[in-house]
């Protein structure tokens, strides 16, 4: 299954069923899962279940000032990085879709927390910070990153620090 379907099928189309208003449609979005922007679905369907606007602002996307990050864990390295965090000014909610568990994985970050994870980034791109956690395929964890991990979809969105 593709980051896209899972996102679709895992938080998209439970969250926003206006989008998908018959069975039809459903079944084109997941025969068809490249032809959406899953990471602004994902921005809207946290504002719907979470009660606040997305505004997509510079340092943020909500009126609560959080910001939503979508990644993948790397099938290869096993490594998550969560880019371009340098200018957050609220908490950080990460959507990481795990291709080895072919499931998405939720965590939740204040902007305390943030800023003491965040690390530098090298090269010409130097001035940037992101986020890196390593999976644990046979303990089914993220190392130094569990502390973060929610539940599931909901409690990501209407978390708060």
């Amino acid at each position: 299954m593709s980051k896209q379907r899972t996102f679709l099928t895992q938080v998209i189309i439970p969250v926003l069923p206006e989008l998908f208003p018959t069975e039809e449609a459903t079944q084109y979005a997941l025969t068809n899962p490249h032809v959406y922007n899953v990471e602004h679905l994902v921005e809207l369907c946290l504002a719907k279940q979470g009660g606040y606007r997305f505004v997509d602002a510079d340092g943020y996307d909500f009126t609560d000032y959080s910001d939503s990050k979508t990644t993948t864990v790397n099938d290869k390295t096993l490594v998550m990085t969560v880019g371009s965090i340098e200018n957050k000014i609220g908490s950080l909610r990460i959507s990481a879709y795990n291709p080895i568990r072919e499931r998405i994985d939720f965590f939740y970050m204040s902007h305390q927390q943030l800023r003491s994870a965040a690390l530098p980034c090298y090269g010409k791109h130097s001035y940037k910070e992101r986020l890196l956690a390593r999976y644990n395929a046979a303990r089914d964890d993220y190392n130094q990153f569990e502390q973060y991990r929610v539940a599931d979809f909901e409690t990501l969105a209407k978390k708060s620090a």
